[in-house]
């Protein structure tokens, strides 16, 4: 199965351009089109060159102003004008993608008010003749793309599976998140039994691919809220490491940018220690993992050689918990469970 934010990516890409060849007819251009797109995802859904402040949209349009000079810069002059009309109907896409809210609008009452400037744009300042029913049928495929977006999020909600998430409490972004179960087995098993054949061998690692999917349906609203900053500390199970197939099939459910950026995966020092490299095979790859500590930890030196993880959890329990704490400034990536 594909990761579901590819999915959902290329679903965007295939009506923008869909929209595209709708809205400009004689004035579409394939290249120029392809090029807008690329930017337009890269700064909308992964978040791509935006270290200022401004309101997300704003850093979008940033974004499609500069590819607009690029572009200018390569093609022939006989294309500006094409370049320039397609980059103007990015501003429309905004309000199609969620971008832009209708309701926090002054001048616009809801998408209709949207279509109406878009059918006058393509009358007066792009010379297309338009038929009477344009905006009309063009309104339906827009309400009928937006439904079926929703309902792609949507149709992964179970009764059966539930994710839980645990906020961290002195990193406020920062959630840990663990699967639930509520599916009704028979009373003569304990609750310590089921617990640990839920947690423990083929089971935990199978239960991955429905924690990754639904982990994934929350990251894609993050980022369709433009939440880019909360990051999740999920599960994972070690044995994993020893099956190259079923890891990669688990794994292959977060492989992509935009997922990993927000997903870490625990394991814990012992375990890093004894598949390290893997790990840094699949570091490579662009995943993230976190590091609990554990007593397998010998000296606080050996921290150093974690420099390469965003983040190390340091357990009150662990036998090394004060002196780790008095050296914490020593360690960027530390923070404690």
């Amino acid at each position: 199965m594909k990761n579901l934010m590819d999915e959902y990516i290329k679903f965007s890409v295939k009506k923008i351009r869909k929209y595209m060849k709708t809205i400009l007819g004689m004035h579409y251009d394939e290249e120029i089109v392809k090029e807008f797109i690329k930017t337009y995802i890269n700064a909308r859904y992964y978040n791509i060159n935006s270290k200022t402040s401004r309101a997300f949209y704003l850093k979008i349009i940033d974004a499609l102003n500069r590819k607009e000079k690029i572009l200018k810069s390569k093609l022939e002059e006989d294309k500006f004008d094409k370049i320039e009309k397609t980059r103007e109907i990015f501003n429309f896409i905004f309000f199609f993608d969620n971008v832009r809210k209708v309701e926090n609008m002054k001048n616009l009452k809801d998408i209709k008010d949207v279509i109406n400037e878009l059918v006058i744009m393509r009358k007066k300042q792009f010379k297309i003749r338009t038929q009477t029913d344009f905006g009309e049928n063009f309104y339906k495929e827009i309400k009928n793309d937006m439904l079926e977006k929703d309902i792609f999020l949507d149709k992964f909600d179970t009764d059966d599976f539930k994710l839980n998430f645990l906020k961290h409490k002195t990193v406020n972004y920062l959630y840990y998140v663990d699967l639930d179960y509520n599916i009704p087995l028979p009373e003569q098993y304990s609750q310590i039994a089921i617990d640990k054949v839920y947690n423990s061998g083929i089971i935990a690692e199978d239960k991955l691919q429905v924690e990754y999917i639904l982990l994934s349906i929350v990251v894609i609203r993050d980022i369709l809220n433009a939440n880019f900053k909360d990051k999740y500390i999920v599960e994972f199970t070690s044995s994993l490491f020893k099956k190259n197939q079923k890891l990669d099939t688990v794994l292959n459910l977060i492989n992509n940018q935009a997922l990993q950026e927000k997903i870490y995966l625990n394991l814990t020092y012992e375990e890093y220690k004894a598949n390290k490299k893997i790990i840094l095979e699949y570091i490579n790859k662009g995943y993230h993992f976190a590091i609990t500590l554990d007593n397998s930890l010998k000296q606080v030196d050996e921290i150093e050689n974690l420099r390469i993880f965003n983040i190390v959890i340091v357990p009150k329990n662990l036998r090394l918990y004060k002196e780790i704490m008095r050296r914490k400034a020593m360690f960027t990536n530390i923070i404690e469970q």
